[in-house]
């Protein structure tokens, strides 16, 4: 495997900010990724939700389910959490004591990086459920422009087994879009700004990504997943957001909010508890 010093160099920077996001290959060891295996499943089983409803998105105390969507007969399950890092310290070492943090901090430009969340997020087999395209920053309570979502597959991802999937260059749009329900284009009610647009088929780009691999798109940029079609693999990733040094804490009306939420004031930099700092380490 390269090492990061001889993986990163300014040409995957310059891919990023033209482009809103930047496929990386063999660039964490993956026997580091594989050890989340157990964490995951350990995640999904603790959550009390019922996991047998399909389309629903499961996180901590509270299931985003677009009324409108419903069981549909197929076997798989879209199964998401937020937030495990606060709670587990695998996920808390993956999020923050990996080489991650530092390929971010390159890649946002940035000279200190904080952890503003972390994400499961697992399509089983047999699961029909497209993930909607949508824009991340909408549901997160910070501004800014070196905001980024890292994306960490534990399985070979392809469009037939569920990959994250790309609008190349939408990140340039400064248009404000609504959330939505992520199995659904439809956006969650109370929420400000315009609906996600439909998409052509030629501006998506499908990376193929194996153990090892990862992703790093910016908020703005609209992205997606296909549905897992494989009868027997599972897509698990951990999505794992970060913020530079120009964010600020900003309250989105109609976003779901978390605890800490309610402390801050607009316009604060990410010094809460919650947000803690990554890069660099003390």
């Amino acid at each position: 495997m390269k090492t990061f010093d001889s993986f990163i160099d300014e040409s995957f920077v310059d891919d990023f900010w033209r482009d809103g996001f930047v496929v990386l290959r063999d660039v964490i060891d993956p026997d580091v990724v594989s050890a989340m295996a157990d964490p995951i499943a350990r995640a999904i089983s603790s959550s009390s939700t019922d996991l047998t409803e399909l389309g629903s998105i499961v996180t901590p105390g509270n299931v985003l389910t677009d009324p409108n969507v419903s069981s549909n007969g197929n076997t798989g399950r879209f199964v998401a959490g937020t937030d495990h890092w606060i709670n587990d310290l695998d996920f808390a070492n993956f999020a923050c004591a990996t080489v991650i943090p530092q390929i971010v901090a390159q890649i946002l430009r940035s000279e200190s990086v904080w952890l503003y969340e972390d994400s499961v997020l697992v399509k089983e087999p047999n699961t029909a459920e497209e993930t909607a395209f949508h824009q991340d920053l909408s549901y997160f309570h910070v501004s800014g422009d070196q905001i980024c979502i890292v994306w960490v597959p534990l399985d070979f991802s392809s469009p037939d087994t569920g990959a994250i999937r790309f609008v190349k260059g939408s990140h340039l749009d400064q248009t404000s879009y609504r959330p939505n329900w992520f199995v659904s284009d439809e956006p969650m009610p109370g929420t400000k700004g315009e609906r996600i647009p439909r998409i052509p088929a030629e501006a998506v780009i499908n990376p193929t990504l194996s153990l090892g691999d990862v992703t790093i798109h910016h908020a703005r940029t609209l992205h997606g997943a296909s549905a897992n079609r494989s009868p027997d693999q599972s897509r698990r990733a951990i999505s794992i957001r970060y913020c530079g040094d120009d964010a600020r804490y900003h309250i989105r009306e109609g976003a779901p909010l978390k605890p800490h939420h309610t402390t801050i004031r607009e316009g604060d930099p990410l010094t809460h508890e919650r947000c803690p700092k990554v890069w660099p380490l003390a």
